[in-house]
């Protein structure tokens, strides 16, 4: 049996576009012989254009794009829906496709007679018949509802079983589109399991979605499709990075002409940000339109009574070790992850120029989880102006999930053009679980915190810088996502 599930070789699918039904039903069904013309020829339209793809048996394939892309065509062609223009193409091995929610499925019926009615083509004997019935009622979890009809069910119940009734049978090549999007996390986490289980008995999957997360957590490789075409064919981290810079624009490098700067300045110019050393108590006070707060900030001892879980720690308590930059420049971007700088359209003003992450032992990006850890930014101005902003990073896993998305309070000051400004955010102790993670950084203008997402953005930098956490052999017993704090109590019997 050949290595490969999928063989696409030059393939182009073209569409005819009719300028009224009566010209397309004139041209569909030959008229043209008996004398009825069509008011103006047809346009051709190219929904894929010279495509070759090899997709090996066990891959998990992730097609990404806009809409209009050629996503939902090639899919057809491999499913043997649609036939292409020209070119090859070779399908080794039984298929089943998820095109659409609630598709091949009648909605009169019950979803346990939709079961029955799905199952009546595979040639399964009995027992095997019985045994598949029973595999789908337990993967969909239904209950009752299995015998409503399929017309009433939401969204994320018919997902859920059409997915159940679509892999209960291995296929060779299992082909989604869209249909998980509909499903809530409990569902996504089976369905990532049921694949993985289909995957390791060889089948080769191709999934459709605009869920970046989904692509990240169940394809190991990606397509990006754009105007018909294949623009990139890689691995999953790189496509969706790549893909989600295209989607919000990208912006020129920066031209800047940085001055030179003795160390005592650029130390100067971020004085203020650092939550490092000092015992002493301060109050942050400021306000932007319609928002204000007050913060506190103190170091400060417990009661003896309280007791803490083990190892003790209590978050921003620690004194930190991490000795203060002296001849590094810091306005330099370091640790980049793969794929490069992934920078997202902005508006004009403030630029990051600088990424550094600190510990104890200098400027490394190998970090310590319950060992504090300093990431050092340096924004410079591109126009003279009195700004107020607020800083965010993001971590993230290697599946694409928000592991850690911190915000600054807001920060306001006065740079002239060429300026540097920076900005330091101590995590006092990195309290991440062991793994490698990914960091994104943004500069929004500052506002409250659940109007962000529409804020003034000047510079958004995202899943461009790596960082690898460990934990320490002596604390393996604690291993987590993430270290949690508690205050235990033992309270005697009454």
């Amino acid at each position: 049996m050949s290595d490969f599930a999928i063989k696409l070789k030059n393939v182009t699918k073209n569409y005819q576009l009719y300028g009224n039904p009566r010209d397309h039903i004139i041209d569909v069904l030959g008229l043209k012989m008996f004398g009825l013309r069509p008011k103006q020829s047809p346009k051709q339209f190219s929904a894929l254009n010279n495509v070759s793809i090899n997709v090996k048996r066990g891959q998990r394939i992730g097609i990404v794009g806009r809409n209009g892309a050629g996503k939902t065509t090639l899919l057809k062609l491999l499913s043997g829906n649609f036939t292409p223009t020209s070119g090859e193409i070779e399908v080794n091995g039984s298929v089943q496709a998820l095109m659409d929610t609630g598709l091949g499925f009648h909605p009169e019926y019950t979803g346990f007679e939709n079961i029955k009615g799905s199952l009546q083509y595979n040639g399964l004997n009995k027992v095997e018949y019985e045994k598949a019935v029973n595999g789908i009622i337990d993967f969909c979890e239904l209950g009752d509802f299995l015998h409503q009809p399929f017309k009433t069910y939401s969204l994320g119940m018919q997902s859920r079983l059409m997915f159940a009734v679509a892999t209960e049978i291995d296929p060779d090549i299992l082909i989604i589109d869209e249909v998980l999007g509909a499903g809530d996390a409990y569902f996504i986490a089976k369905s990532k399991q049921r694949v993985l289980d289909l995957v390791g008995n060889g089948c080769s999957m191709l999934l459709v979605t605009h869920s970046m997360a989904q692509i990240l957590e169940l394809c190991d490789q990606a397509i990006w499709l754009e105007s018909g075409s294949v623009k990139m064919f890689d691995e999953s981290f790189l496509v969706v990075k790549a893909y989600e810079e295209s989607l919000f624009g990208q912006i020129k490098d920066l031209n800047l002409s940085h001055k030179d700067q003795d160390q005592d300045q650029v130390q100067d110019q971020g004085q203020g940000q650092d939550l490092g050393n000092s015992n002493k108590s301060k109050t942050n006070e400021s306000s932007v339109e319609g928002f204000s707060y007050s913060i506190s900030q103190k170091r400060f001892s417990l009661p003896e009574e309280i007791n803490l879980q083990y190892p003790n720690y209590v978050p921003h308590q620690i004194i930190d070790n991490i000795p203060k930059y002296n001849s590094t420049n810091l306005n330099s971007f370091n640790f980049i992850a793969r794929g490069g700088l992934s920078r997202w359209d902005s508006e004009v003003g403030l630029k990051f120029t600088g990424f550094n992450i600190q510990t104890e032992r200098g400027f490394e990006n190998n970090l310590r989880s319950m060992k504090p850890v300093k990431i050092i930014l340096s924004i410079t101005a591109e126009i003279t102006k009195d700004f107020s902003v607020m800083y965010g990073i993001l971590f993230s896993d290697q599946s694409g999930n928000n592991v850690v998305r911190n915000w600054s309070p807001p920060d306001k000051f006065q740079l002239k053009k060429n300026e540097v400004r920076v900005v330091e955010v101590l995590f006092n102790p990195l309290q991440i679980g062991p793994g490698e993670y990914t960091i994104g950084i943004s500069l929004l203008e500052a506002g409250p915190i659940e109007m962000l997402d529409s804020a003034v953005r000047y510079d958004l930098i995202g899943r461009s810088f790596s960082c690898k956490v460990e934990l320490e052999d002596s604390l393996t017993t604690t291993n987590a996502k993430f270290m949690h704090t508690s205050e235990w109590s033992f309270n005697e019997k009454k």
